[in-house]
């Protein structure tokens, strides 16, 4: 006769120490505060399907009437919380920066060349090591030293716009390009078919294509989708994998390669990666080479598609506010006049520029839903539970269309930022750079590349609607594109010369430079 005795003394002892853990789980969510308000999630989608996943910080937003500032959901299995006001993201990520420092990882970023990226880098000694190298380049005292190639890659800008104006987009990225390789590793790129930026672009688009938040919850959840060979019908993840390895490298050791040649016949210009390569007397230590390549290369990414995409947005403001346009061109004839083009010194004079600056800042957020933060440990703000390693994001679109601080916030209104004798208000617009510890380390040297670059076009260009065949106005209809950085589809528009010939020989004599 078989002996159950064994067999019942294991059924129970399983029972009792799932019951026991329930009890402790039910004492645990009723003896601490509450999580932060939030939708209802479904199960295993959570609220998957109540966000629109191409602008999710459109749907946060909305909720916000309903919830709160600070709203707990769930997608799939990842809770996350999204901080909707600009005081609440000041209170935990500058006020208790040693609890929301981190950021999520995922066993995906390594097969997606995306591990060596700092934005999305763990807290710890790496990433310290890379916020160090980009300090050094970046970092507010070393603004000045950048304002030659600043002046120097705007103007080239100026030479492309008037040559081939309907190419706008292509220019704007240029002069991105130009200013951050530059100051990089000192490599000025070619007007056209750049392999350099190629690749980097090719990166990019790899990148955001393959990480969109839809795709790394699908991998998450399902992870055997990257185990499966490249020839595999489906194997899409896969095959996106193979090709974000390969562009990682060419983006890492092709410019790398660039410098040591030059640096070896003592022709390098100074840069980032010169200087940095000269302080260590030829990369001793491969931890620090190492760090040095991937935060070189991580620059372009961080710098030309943000810089890009604004500049955008400011032409699409100016395109849908010609009285915005016409006041700034006032000023700065009244400051520059005509016989010569904007530099920083004459910034201080030119209040309204820096307005707009700051209202196309606070318009269309280019990163509108930041990247996303964890806790490092459990948390009570506000009498709320905030549980250690949920997914903490900042929804900068939230605080810059926040209706108290910005009345009318669709509506573009430089004077937003102007007290009512014409200077500036202390509301600087830095919010969409990040907040404490992760904050943007170059955000100065991006504020004052944005200047310039605006400041330029208003001194030399109008930027018209375009006219049918008929003369007539053509609408502009806004259009944005997706992901992380989000920028306007290119809209038709006219952009006409100010000075009165036109002439590139008259833009080259007001620069001093010659033929591009």
């Amino acid at each position: 006769m078989l002996d159950t005795g064994p067999i019942l003394y294991v059924v129970t002892s399983v029972l009792a120490l799932a019951s026991l853990a329930v009890v402790r789980k039910y004492l645990d969510d009723h003896s601490r505060p509450p999580l932060p308000p939030g939708p209802t999630p479904l199960p295993i989608v959570g609220n998957l399907l109540s966000l629109d996943f191409t602008e999710p910080w459109m749907s946060f937003n909305a909720w916000r009437s309903t919830y709160g500032d600070l709203i707990y959901a769930r997608i799939f299995n990842k809770p996350i919380l999204v901080v909707n006001s600009e005081e609440v993201a000041k209170d935990l990520f500058e006020e208790r920066s040693n609890i929301y420092s981190d950021k999520p990882q995922s066993f995906i970023y390594e097969p997606f060349a995306s591990n060596f990226n700092i934005a999305i880098m763990p807290y710890g000694d790496r990433w310290r090591l890379h916020r160090r190298i980009f300090h050094q380049t970046f970092r507010q005292a070393a603004a000045p030293a950048c304002s030659t190639m600043q002046i120097r890659s705007a103007h080239t800008m100026l030479f492309n716009l008037l040559q081939d104006p309907a190419n706008y987009p292509s220019h704007i990225h240029m002069f991105s390009a130009m200013f951050v390789l530059s100051m990089v590793y000192g490599y000025e790129p070619k007007a056209k078919g750049d392999q350099i930026i190629h690749n980097m672009e090719k990166y990019l688009e790899l990148v955001t294509e393959s990480m969109t938040p839809l795709g790394i919850a699908i991998m998450e959840t399902f992870p055997f989708l990257l185990q499966l060979p490249s020839w595999f019908p489906g194997a899409t993840f896969k095959r996106a994998s193979v090709k974000c390895i390969q562009a990682g490298h060419d983006i890492k050791e092709i410019p790398f390669r660039y410098v040591e040649e030059k640096m070896s016949t003592d022709d390098a210009e100074p840069c980032m990666v010169t200087d940095l390569m000269n302080k260590m007397n030829g990369f001793e230590d491969d931890v620090i080479a190492t760090a040095i390549k991937e935060a070189a290369s991580m620059s372009f990414g961080a710098a030309s598609d943000t810089t890009t995409s604004t500049l955008t947005v400011f032409l699409l403001a100016m395109v849908l506010n010609p009285e915005v346009q016409a006041k700034a061109q006032a000023e700065i004839d009244r400051v520059v006049g005509k016989d010569r083009l904007p530099d920083f010194d004459d910034r201080p004079a030119m209040p309204y520029v820096d307005a707009i600056l700051r209202e196309t800042l606070r318009w269309r957020p280019v990163v509108p839903f930041g990247i996303p933060h964890t806790s490092m440990s459990s948390d009570i703000y506000r009498g709320f539970f905030i549980p250690k390693g949920i997914f903490v994001l900042f929804n900068t679109w939230a605080m810059t269309h926040n209706e108290t601080k910005y009345p009318s916030p669709n509506e573009f209104k430089p004077e937003r930022f102007l007290h009512e004798d014409g200077s500036l208000t202390n509301d600087t617009m830095l919010l969409g750079f990040g907040w404490g510890r992760r904050s943007c380390v170059g955000r100065h040297i991006a504020d004052s590349t944005l200047w310039i670059a605006m400041a330029s076009i208003l001194s030399t260009f109008s930027v018209q609607k375009a006219l049918d065949e008929q003369g007539r106005e053509i609408p502009v209809i806004p259009k944005f594109t997706t992901g992380v950085v989000v920028h306007p589809e290119k809209f038709p528009c006219r952009i006409v010369p100010r000075f009165l010939d036109g002439s590139a020989e008259m833009l080259r004599q007001m620069t001093g430079l010659g033929q591009p």
